[in-house]
């Protein structure tokens, strides 16, 4: 599934927040990392909701139509 940008952001504010305020260095590091995760994925969604196709998402819709061509001559074989 798919994440719209801006709870990518919520997200990357919430675990910067939780890196500023966590009193144990390991759960700080932590939380800095996921919010440079939440960060690039927030570019990423803003990127495809800004109608930018991505090589990731050309070779979904490759394979999306490879099965759907699958699918109907595994019908024809059935039915024709």
């Amino acid at each position: 599934m798919r994440v719209k940008a801006a709870i990518c952001r919520e997200q990357q504010a919430l675990q910067l927040a939780l890196a500023k305020s966590e009193p144990l260095e390991s759960r700080r590091k932590l939380a800095a990392t996921a919010a440079a995760a939440w960060g690039t994925e927030a570019i990423e969604a803003e990127k495809r909701e800004a109608g930018h196709i991505s090589s990731r998402d050309k070779l979904d819709i490759e394979i999306r139509r490879e099965f759907a061509e699958e699918t109907e001559a595994e019908k024809d074989k059935y039915t024709g």
